[in-house]
């Protein structure tokens, strides 16, 4: 009788032993889930949170990257894998925008890019001259071009004032959005040549009727109205053709950030008498000059004549010599 009470006893002690050796695997496991999950470990359950972003940018034409790859301008939440990432904005002419973050669920980044200011450069074409920037005098002196530069000019209208011996004049432009600048003209005064650029972007207008001959290209200008083109980065020499008188070439410089060039060209007075070319002294200093072996210097002069004798034989022979010695490294 005592023996077949043996077994039940042994049957449920097993019993109980295995339950606790579950409770206590599930218990290691579901101690092991949690702590993934609290540190945030992909392939658990943060792999079944994704990551939305919502970029609103302004511009609304800025271009967005996620770890380095462009996504375009979408205007709808991205989905991304939860973890870390880097989030860049970017648009020509104004200063990107980058931010790192580790997150999971829905995040939102309003964005408002910043226009890189604009260089300006003004040619007053006399050399006596004072400058005010928004109704502010500026002191400083020109370069060697004869050129005033203002750094750090910011976004929006400003207005330029110019006084020298042969006039004063006033021309405003408006800086937006990382554009080429636009001007407005004053009614009467100069010539005024406007010529703004922007990462490759180019506006040029004219107070006059002309042609703009940029390098090897010509952009035909008229009053009230703009050309625009593109051009790869670097500097170009500008002249104006096709006016009674001729201009002198400036030069533009193209870039990522904006720079405007304003150059003015003020009518000769009637009552100012121009010098008359004295052909013949050109020529005898030429001479001169090449004894010395200074071809540049010589041949400068043999120019001036041949612009207005084309024919002249003294200055065509002249001009020969200064090849000649050319050739054989004659030439200082």
């Amino acid at each position: 009788m005592h023996r077949s009470n043996v077994h039940p006893q042994n049957g449920l002690s097993n019993i109980s032993t295995l339950l606790v050796v579950v409770g206590i695997v599930v218990l290691v496991l579901l101690s092991f889930y949690a702590a993934m999950w609290w540190r945030g470990s992909p392939g658990l359950l943060t792999a079944k949170v994704p990551l939305t972003i919502e970029v609103s940018a302004s511009p609304e034409d800025s271009e967005i990257f996620v770890d380095g790859k462009s996504v375009g301008t979408p205007k709808a939440p991205l989905a991304f894998p939860a973890g870390k990432h880097e989030l860049l904005v970017s648009r020509p002419g104004y200063r990107p925008w980058r931010q790192s973050f580790e997150a999971s669920g829905s995040l939102k980044f309003p964005v408002t890019l910043q226009p890189i200011p604009m260089d300006l450069r003004i040619l007053p074409g006399q050399e006596k001259v004072e400058v005010w920037l928004d109704d502010q005098p500026k002191s400083g002196s020109p370069d060697a071009s004869g050129a005033w530069t203002f750094s750090g000019v910011s976004q929006g209208m400003h207005s330029v004032r110019i006084k020298t011996a042969a006039g004063d004049s006033t021309v405003s432009l408006d800086f937006r959005n990382g554009n080429p600048a636009a001007p407005l003209f004053p009614e009467a005064g100069p010539t005024i040549l406007f010529v703004s650029s922007s990462d490759g972007k180019i506006r040029a207008e004219c107070n006059c009727k002309a042609e703009l001959q940029l390098s090897d290209s010509s952009q035909p200008l008229e009053p009230g109205s703009a050309a625009t083109f593109t051009l790869a980065e670097g500097k170009y020499p500008a002249e104006l053709k096709g006016l009674p008188a001729p201009k002198k070439p400036i030069d533009i410089t193209v870039g990522p950030a904006a720079e405007t060039t304003m150059a003015f060209f003020w009518p000769v007075p009637v009552n100012e008498k121009k010098p008359v070319l004295d052909i013949q002294s050109l020529l005898n200093r030429s001479v001169d000059l090449l004894r010395d072996a200074k071809c540049d210097a010589a041949q400068a002069n043999v120019d001036q004549v041949l612009s207005k004798a084309p024919g002249n034989a003294d200055a065509l022979g002249i001009s020969g010599r200064i090849t000649r010695l050319r050739s054989v490294g004659g030439c200082l």
